[in-house]
């Protein structure tokens, strides 16, 4: 092989030296420079894109925080509109029970009214049932009759006596 050959060496290694220099200038004035402006426009995007990514991140910190306040009012306004059907709940429940009891009071009243009427009623009918049981009594106990006012008088006494 005629390239390791020793005669050829010094050509081989000037040839080398040739092309290696070409390469070098070729890579310093076309290929470096095209990497290092990819790589700076890449830096330049990913920085770019960090920036945005923080923007980002503030904008939903930022409506997370306007969520949470909206959320915590809403609440609050809740918790008060509760509050306030909870006392017009009451004001109409004591209203209704006030009503109610006037209207119990009224029909105590009335049921008091006919059971004194009925109790007035029931006392004349025991009255007039003591009366003739009085009379026909003494009728078959004295041999004359008996006076029917003292009759009713002492009926009338013994009735206040209990």
């Amino acid at each position: 092989m005629p390239q390791f050959e020793p005669t050829w060496f010094a050509s081989q290694i000037f040839w080398l030296l040739i092309v290696f220099y070409l390469f070098y200038r070729l890579l310093q004035s076309r290929v470096i420079p095209s990497v290092a402006s990819i790589m700076a426009d890449r830096d330049a995007r990913i920085q770019g894109d960090l920036e945005l990514a923080q923007r980002r991140r503030d904008e939903l910190e930022d409506m997370r925080a306007a969520y949470e306040a909206d959320l915590a009012k809403a609440r609050a306004d809740a918790q008060a509109e509760l509050g306030a059907a909870q006392a017009r709940m009451a004001e109409q429940q004591a209203a209704a029970l006030e009503e109610v009891g006037r209207e119990l009071a009224a029909e105590a009243a009335d049921a008091e009214k006919r059971i004194a009427a009925e109790k007035a009623s029931a006392l004349d009918d025991i009255r007039s049932v003591a009366v003739e049981v009085a009379s026909a009594a003494a009728g078959r106990l004295a041999a004359s009759s008996v006076d029917q006012a003292r009759i009713e008088a002492a009926v009338d006494d013994s009735m206040e006596a209990r």
